[in-house]
């Protein structure tokens, strides 16, 4: 694989596999500092070729979409592939351009397989346990239950509920534990509870729902009502390039305490908040060096509070680890 060159910590990729509420750490202070980096272009087992999904496991490992590549990639502690699954194909099992990942409290994975219009769940090692969705009306607004036009986020609560951004039909949509299709809400639109191209999703350790609503450069959260239906929770950003402002946010993840983390793609930046929606610091700007960011699409953290970004611009993955 491709060399990690690393910073003031050893060992690149720590763990990145559980995304949905992984500990992204934030007691406050100054942002984290850099500490190694995972890169180069290129389909040889260990290298990426515009990555644009990661997450950590109650492993500790680095999962990544390795979404030009078809394929998921595991890595341990020091960045050495340990496993790899996926083709390019439209069977089970196989993928075209997969996204995003999560994982359950149990382990298994869950990864947005986005040209085939559809969600695929693994064990931890990479067995196929199940698949859902399929491919709505091709210019969006399709109002068919369960049909995706370029499924993009999945989250899953503590009760096994599936949740998955439908980017260009504006709406999120809700599954049992078996993938059977349950309730979707949102239309196209800037009031609350409206979308424009939801892309992540992230779910806390209270089950509240996050979504990076990419369209209107801004982050909704949601909670449940006892009939399992989203009631709006919350909403922070405008677009701008100022703090605490957006230009298409891509990907978010929550940490145990709540502390919620932002790609902020068109500001080459991570920009990490406190529950209150309070901005705690802004990570990286635009460039090629250590550190610097150029369009980072995905976010996530391990249980050491280190934070790992996804610089798709750069075509690499970025570990920072906090502040001594």
């Amino acid at each position: 694989m491709a060399a990690l060159r690393r910073g003031a910590a050893i060992g690149l990729i720590g763990a990145l596999l559980g995304l949905a509420a992984s500990g992204c750490g934030g007691r406050g202070g100054p942002a984290p500092s850099f500490a190694a980096q995972w890169d180069g272009r290129g389909s040889p087992f260990g290298r990426v070729s515009y990555p644009e999904g990661l997450g950590v496991d109650r492993r500790g490992q680095l999962v990544v979409a390795d979404t030009w590549n078809d394929r998921i990639l595991c890595c341990d502690d020091d960045g050495n592939p340990v496993a790899a699954f996926g083709s390019t194909g439209e069977e089970k099992g196989q993928f075209l351009r997969p996204r995003s990942i999560t994982s359950d409290q149990a382990g298994y994975l869950y990864i947005v397989d986005t040209w085939n219009q559809r969600v695929q769940k693994f064990s931890p090692k990479g067995r196929l346990r199940m698949s859902f969705g399929e491919k709505g009306a091709p210019w969006g607004y399709d109002e068919a239950e369960g049909k995706f036009l370029y499924p993009y986020g999945v989250a899953v609560h503590s009760e096994g509920f599936i949740f998955v951004s439908d980017f260009n039909n504006n709406r999120i949509h809700k599954f049992d534990s078996k993938g059977k299709f349950l309730y979707m809400w949102g239309i196209e639109g800037r009031q609350d509870g409206q979308f424009k191209h939801p892309a992540g999703l992230a779910m806390d350790k209270q089950d509240r729902l996050y979504v990076a609503d990419l369209g209107n450069n801004r982050v909704q959260r949601f909670t449940f009502n006892g009939k399992g239906e989203a009631v709006f929770d919350g909403k922070w950003g405008e677009p701008g390039t100022k703090p605490g402002e957006f230009d298409r946010p891509y990907g978010v993840c929550v940490d145990e305490e709540g502390n919620f983390y932002v790609a902020d793609f068109g500001n080459h930046r991570v920009q990490c908040f406190f529950p209150s929606g309070k901005l705690m610091y802004v990570l990286g700007k635009r460039g090629t060096g250590e550190g610097e960011l150029d369009c980072p699409l995905s976010v996530a953290v391990d249980a050491k509070r280190a934070v790992y970004v996804l610089d798709w611009g750069n075509n690499r993955i970025q570990k920072f680890v906090p502040a001594s």
